[in-house]
């Protein structure tokens, strides 16, 4: 009797840990977040392609560290406003993906993780295509959500 009593208590215990409701408020509010959140990330990505150097740095945190693949040492907010006007002048015409491959959300701290996928023509007239890892790391302060960190670098497969 004690071994079936154990075996329900356990069972009661261990199910809500491993079996969530998806459909429960708490993991809607969680879905709703990380959809927020991605919805900041493609918005980012537009504004790098219209050279919109504000709208960057407006959802950067102002004690924002950056690393992208181009620079030598990871950069301050200071810095990203020089990086951006030097790397990216112009609007860029060519056309970008994110393949979301990760988002982590605890309270008001979200990690992101996805390849940014590049397509564009280049001077010869030839279709060219790249691949870049992107790592945000996003704090929400004040009801909005600002980018803390970040690193870049080229998805090479060799």
């Amino acid at each position: 009797m004690n071994l079936i009593l154990s075996l329900i208590l356990l069972f009661f215990f261990i199910t809500p840990l491993s079996a969530q409701d998806e459909e429960s408020p708490a993991n809607n509010k969680w879905i709703k977040v990380e959809e927020e959140i991605w919805s900041l990330e493609e918005d980012y990505i537009s504004y790098f392609k219209e050279a919109n150097h504000q709208a960057i740095l407006s959802i950067a945190h102002d004690q924002f560290l950056g690393w992208p693949e181009s620079e030598t040492q990871p950069i301050g907010k200071e810095r990203a406003k020089k990086y951006l006007k030097e790397n990216y002048p112009e609007p860029i015409q060519a056309i970008f993906q994110i393949k979301q491959e990760g988002i982590r959300v605890i309270g008001n701290v979200a990690i992101t993780h996805y390849l940014l996928i590049s397509f564009w023509v280049d001077e010869d007239g030839i279709e060219q295509k790249s691949e870049s890892r992107i790592t945000h790391t996003w704090i929400k302060e004040n009801s909005q959500w600002k980018i803390l960190g970040g690193m870049s670098s080229s998805n090479r497969k060799e």
